[in-house]
């Protein structure tokens, strides 16, 4: 009988243990889950934090767009200082309108309207690029009136202000 009670009594603690260690256990597992759903949801806002600073780098793109709806306005208001008012202001429209680009008739039509609603979203684009990440006002400004400076010494090439220079 000792045996037996002795044997009983060994089997009662260890039945007690293993409830205590399958709590344990069934414990563990609800923390590790409540910590794999926390992290699912840091993760989640991280990378929405990450691709709202990303898209928000683009804001050049979206202003050029936004220029480009009042452009024909712009257009009408540097009219009558053509043409360097024109080209200070559309330089890529200009550039579009010359001979040197040889392209066909309903292409001469339809380029330099094109280019008018195109010319400050592709400025914004390029400025973006350019700036590499950094994209601050006074950065995009600078690299706006870069590109805005290529095109009129270009134009100003084309309409022979080198010749002009030189005295011929």
């Amino acid at each position: 009988m000792p045996n037996r009670i002795g044997t009983e009594s060994d089997d009662a603690p260890q039945g007690n243990g293993s409830v205590a260690m399958d709590a344990i256990d069934a414990l563990y597992n609800l923390e590790m889950k409540a910590n794999l759903v926390a992290l699912r949801q840091q993760r989640r806002v991280s990378r929405l934090q990450r691709s709202l600073a990303q898209w928000s780098e683009y804001w050049p793109v979206a202003v050029g767009i936004l220029i480009s709806f009042i452009a024909p306005q712009i257009r009408e208001f540097v009219e009558p200082y053509r043409p360097w008012g024109l080209w200070v202001s559309f330089p890529m429209v200009a550039i579009s309108t010359r001979p040197e680009i040889y392209m066909g008739t309903k292409m001469a039509a339809l380029l330099p309207t094109a280019m008018l609603y195109l010319q400050f979203p592709i400025e914004g684009l390029l400025a973006k690029i350019a700036l590499r990440g950094h994209v601050r006002p006074y950065g995009v400004m600078v690299q706006v009136l870069y590109f805005h400076g290529l095109c009129i010494m270009q134009l100003w090439l084309l309409n022979g202000g080198l010749w002009h220079l030189m005295g011929r």
